[in-house]
């Protein structure tokens, strides 16, 4: 059974480690891991605070990063470990993340815009393409995607 728990300090070793391992494909391509990961400090840019942790059982299989004002909701990164991967851990993790936040109206997400395999899935959960940012560092175009509930 999937859950999603509030991110703990002991958590963060063990979902850098994932979110490396996840984020790897993306590296290889674009030359950069999303600017969440903190490589020197092997930790993340975003504060604990906004950390989810994603458990099968008394595994962690994966994290999140959710920021939630009002009626607005921002999923700032998203990732399962590799080898979990294409067993519908992702969607669930997405569904129950949407589902604690009740007053949110409007979720916003980025992703890769070369990433089709996301575009898909994204879409899938109701998320549609809202716009293009260009990121500097790497010249790698991401898509915007939102999803009104």
């Amino acid at each position: 059974m999937l859950t999603i728990q509030k991110m703990a300090k002991s958590d963060v070793p063990v979902l850098y480690e994932i979110a490396l391992r996840a984020f790897r494909p993306d590296f290889e391509k674009y030359g950069v891991y999303p600017p969440l990961l903190k490589q020197k400090q092997k930790t993340f840019l975003p504060p604990r605070i906004f950390g989810k942790t994603v458990w099968v059982g008394d595994a962690i299989v994966g994290g999140a990063f959710v920021l939630a004002t009002g009626k607005k909701g921002e999923i700032g990164a998203i990732f399962i470990a590799p080898e979990v991967q294409n067993k519908g851990y992702g969607r669930e993790a997405m569904l129950a993340i949407e589902q604690m936040y009740p007053k949110v109206e409007k979720w916003k997400l980025e992703t890769p815009g070369e990433s089709y395999h996301l575009h898909r899935f994204y879409e899938s959960l109701g998320y549609v393409k809202a716009g293009e940012i260009q990121d500097p560092k790497s010249g790698m175009t991401g898509f915007v995607y939102e999803k009104t509930v």
